[in-house]
């Protein structure tokens, strides 16, 4: 899987000496991005169901090195991780960032078709 996309994740990580949560960003290159629009209907409403799948590669460069979520709360300044309710945002100043919803690990095959798939609204 080769692409020339950038993606900025934002992970949410609590500041004590400000005393609230702040974004810190980690910008990764050589991602997918494909966007999904899509509608659902529900008495007689029409409602936007629009998401996005990045697809991330395991080998995709990162200003940041991949940790497990518990590995990045032990030292979030080291790692970058992928949790629900963080932040993603397509480019590195796009100005839209977008809430991620799922994560789906794909660690299996040749190590060219290892990736995360990311999904956001």
């Amino acid at each position: 899987m080769k692409s020339s996309e950038i993606c900025t994740v934002f992970n949410r990580i609590y500041d004590p000496i400000l005393r609230r949560y702040i974004l810190q960003p980690t910008v990764i290159t050589g991602v997918f991005w494909q966007e999904a629009l899509g509608a659902t209907m529900s008495h007689e409403k029409l409602y936007e169901s629009n998401e996005v799948h990045i697809f991330i590669p395991f080998s995709a460069e990162a200003t940041r090195t991949f940790g497990a979520p518990d590995e990045f709360e032990k030292n979030p300044t080291l790692y970058f991780t992928f949790r629900p309710e963080d932040k993603i945002m397509r480019g590195i100043t796009s100005g839209k960032s977008l809430t991620i919803i799922s994560i789906n690990t794909f660690d299996y095959g040749s190590k060219d078709m290892r990736h995360w798939e990311v999904v956001a609204k």
